[in-house]
């Protein structure tokens, strides 16, 4: 496919790097994104004048999309990098959870459990092969790894509060690739971890990519919702929206796959394959402080007193003072769409989160708040069961000319902004590359390696 006219629903960083692509291959580009703002999970908002993301980001040492997009974007000095310590608070207690010394010390699991879970953490950092743990769910393969007291006290938590009710089908790559991932941001097991993040949040990314789309004639169209798709027999012919009719040559759908699905026929083999992908929402709690909790960038927790399974101190990362001089710390809320809980009110999310950092740290209270805000976004997390890769869309989907980027290809990998910018590259590269025609079921990272 060359000189097309694509159209690309959904202003995300895969959008966005999408449209970048394709409008230096000589493509005509225009994006569609239904909020007034660009971004997706990676928008921002203004905090005392300044954007602050609605949602916490970081980046990992081998986050090699997104950091050669960075340099190509001549963002490279907006890159900083930080040591960020990790704590877990257990029963009543503040941990430090950042090194070697720091796990053999943890006393709430004995020693044996300790050096198990040492030795487990060594092995995933090393483990490439994770198709051999597929048929493994998350419980079953943690609980042969480092024992049934260590995943009791230090995993368990994790994966409930997370996915709720659905925390025992989660497969076992998904929580080896969290592991893999943070791995390849330490330098010494003796050292924690290093991360980035970029001056200014995401929002530098996002208005760096925008003003190269524009500079090469492509066309972004916020607050523009997509509402189906339209089809010439078996060839994508265009996008219907709440403004009119937009024909293509070929539509890139970047949106999560529950919102796609409503775009497709009902009578379609595709949208039921889809569909029958599940997900979690998300809510977030996001305070300006006054001062810190803590000394550390994340927070991991295991309470039965406290409603969230940990905290992320953003200011203890990233130490510019762009926000007015205040702190800001990030509480998410991982829902189902059948919790209760989602329904709740902003105030009912504050209320909850302010009980819950008092247990962490008993002289906090209200004062210390400058500001709360709650964001909420649906279809944010995939539930993914073991053998979830014969789930996951392949980029070209069994439509002629119908592409998709969506964050279940990324498996299994969670969703992060590097493995999105390189699921964005590959299709691009593909649309430049083939006839348009659905290619062979493909594992979305065995097309990158082909490429």
């Amino acid at each position: 496919m060359s000189n097309s006219k694509v159209v690309i629903i959904g202003g995300g960083v895969s959008g966005l790097t999408a449209a970048w692509e394709l409008t230096r291959r000589g493509h005509e580009v225009m994006l569609l994104e239904r909020r007034d703002v660009l971004g997706g999970l990676a928008r921002s908002t203004r905090l005392n004048g300044k954007f602050m993301e609605v949602y916490y980001h970081f980046i990992c040492g081998g986050d090699r999309h997104l950091i050669e997009l960075v340099d190509e974007l001549g963002l490279a000095d907006k890159l900083h990098w930080q040591p960020g310590l990790t704590s877990y608070f257990v029963g009543d207690r503040l941990y430090p959870f950042s090194t070697a010394g720091d796990l053999l010390r943890f006393s709430p699991i004995s020693m044996l459990s300790r050096i198990r879970l040492g030795l487990h953490g060594l092995r995933c950092r090393r483990m490439t092969d994770w198709q051999q743990i597929e048929h493994l769910t998350a419980e079953d393969w943690l609980v042969a790894s480092v024992g049934s007291e260590a995943y009791e006290v230090v995993w368990k938590p994790l994966l409930e509060v997370k996915f709720g009710r659905y925390y025992q089908r989660i497969s076992a790559p998904w929580i080896w690739h969290r592991l893999h991932r943070f791995s390849r941001s330490r330098r010494s097991a003796l050292r924690p971890e290093r991360f980035g993040y970029l001056q200014g949040g995401s929002h530098t990314l996002l208005m760096a990519l925008s003003d190269e789309i524009a500079a090469q004639g492509g066309v972004i169209r916020t607050g523009l919702e997509a509402t189906s798709l339209a089809f010439a027999g078996e060839q994508i012919a265009g996008v219907r929206t709440t403004e009119g009719y937009l024909e293509a040559d070929a539509v890139v759908a970047a949106v999560p796959l529950p919102e796609l699905v409503t775009m497709l026929p009902t009578d379609s083999p595709y949208r039921h394959e889809l569909a029958a992908i599940d997900f979690s929402n998300v809510g977030c709690v996001r305070l300006a402080l006054r001062r810190c909790l803590t000394d550390s960038f994340w927070v991991n927790i295991n309470s039965p007193r406290v409603p969230f399974n940990g905290l992320v101190e953003y200011s203890n990362l990233n130490p510019w003072r762009d926000y007015g001089g205040s702190e800001i710390l990030y509480v998410p809320f991982y829902l189902h769409p059948d919790d209760q809980r989602w329904q709740w009110s902003e105030a009912h999310f504050i209320e909850a989160t302010i009980a819950g950092l008092n247990v962490v740290e008993p002289e906090f209270d209200e004062s210390w708040v400058v500001e709360a805000t709650v964001s909420r976004d649906w279809y944010a997390q995939a539930i993914c069961p073991p053998h979830f890769s014969k789930q996951i869309p392949t980029l070209h989907a069994p439509v002629r000319g119908l592409f998709v980027l969506d964050s279940t290809q990324l498996y299994p990998a969670d969703r992060n902004l590097s493995g999105m910018i390189g699921l964005a590259r590959s299709l691009a590269r593909m649309m430049g590359e083939d006839d348009g025609a659905p290619s062979p079921r493909l594992h979305p990272h065995t097309a990158a390696k082909r490429k």
